[in-house]
């Protein structure tokens, strides 16, 4: 028996169920240290590959990433426990009159025992390694069983953010816009009670990114689908009632509080994803649009004033934006 070969496949196979169970099983565990910078990998791909502007081709990342990290979980246990059986040369004998049993047969073997591909033309050549085909067999029916739950998972979480950035930019294209939207004339009418939904669908979302982080590479098609662009409006808008406008006209503190809170709940989850502050600020928003709608608000070099105590927290938001091949929607 070769021990190097079967300390090897040892390794290989305990780190694809490590990985794999993770990823999959630890929601507080964000992903396992090689799959998190694997993904993060191939999404640098795609951004080298395709700039800014390449919304549609950047929308194949998502799907692609995600089909790699699966196969890269059973591709490791495959070639582990093909290692472990290699490492003795007789671990395997075929049922009829062959040649030796060689590297491409053991792999078969291994294959048909973890995807029940039918019976194959080799068995054990021992009750050990009778025993330890049995392993062969959990492992494979837990790594598909994993698998197909956790794309399905990932791929409803997909979709849920994409509806919370539809509701966003389906209000307003911009933090100003958004604003000035909710503007009624001598307040900002039912604005409490959409934050109040954003807030519970943002905890829910936050908690998902925080379970997988893949989402962060799931590029949408197009810009009003994009939460990178949704959470960038949002939180300058917060910003923009909350600083800029009259304290008598603001929304109650508890929902902007809660609104704000959960954007900055999104914002750690970054971390992650390996994803970093921008070195530049965001421009500031523009006032003009809700000075034309009547809403009373601050003098433009005093919001500016206060804005500056806002500049790492919206550098973060450009990070955010940046490492989707988004622009700052102003």
């Amino acid at each position: 028996m070769n021990e190097i070969i079967l300390t090897a496949g040892i390794i290989l196979t305990l780190w694809g169920l490590i990985e794999s169970l993770w990823t999959t099983l630890w929601i507080d565990g964000n992903s396992a240290p090689v799959t998190s910078r694997f993904t993060t990998f191939i999404w640098k791909i795609f951004r080298m590959l395709f700039s800014a502007g390449n919304d549609r081709k950047l929308s194949l990342a998502g799907p692609v990433i995600l089909i790699s990290t699966v196969l890269l979980w059973i591709f490791s246990i495959w070639l582990g426990w093909t290692l472990i059986f290699y490492s003795d040369s007789q671990s395997l004998k075929a049922e009829s009159a062959s040649p030796p049993v060689d590297f491409t047969d053991v792999m078969w073997y291994v294959a048909y025992n973890m995807f029940t591909v039918g019976n194959g033309d080799f068995i054990p050549n021992s009750s050990s390694w009778q025993v330890v085909s049995s392993f062969i067999s959990i492992t494979g029916m837990t790594m598909v069983t994993l698998s197909i739950t956790y794309v399905l998972q990932v791929v409803s979480a997909v979709v849920a953010k994409r509806s919370i950035a539809g509701q966003i930019t389906s209000i307003g294209k911009t933090a100003g816009e958004f604003v000035a939207k909710q503007w009624t004339g001598d307040g900002f009418g039912a604005i409490e009670l959409q934050l109040d939904s954003l807030s519970q669908q943002l905890a829910t979302n936050n908690e998902q990114h925080l379970a997988f982080p893949i989402l962060h590479y799931y590029h949408a098609a197009r810009i009003e689908k994009s939460q990178d662009v949704a959470i960038a409006i949002l939180d300058d808008a917060l910003t923009i009632i909350e600083l800029g406008v009259d304290e008598k006209h603001q929304p109650a503190e508890t929902i902007m509080s809660s609104a704000r809170q959960s954007v900055s709940s999104f914002l750690t989850t970054l971390q992650s994803a390996f994803i970093e502050a921008a070195d530049e600020t965001p421009p500031v928003p523009d006032l003009s649009i809700l000075k034309k709608k009547g809403i009373p608000v601050i003098a433009e070099k005093e919001f500016q004033k206060k804005m500056a105590k806002e500049s790492e927290r919206r550098k973060l938001i450009l990070g955010l934006l940046n490492n989707g091949a988004w622009k700052w929607p102003s």
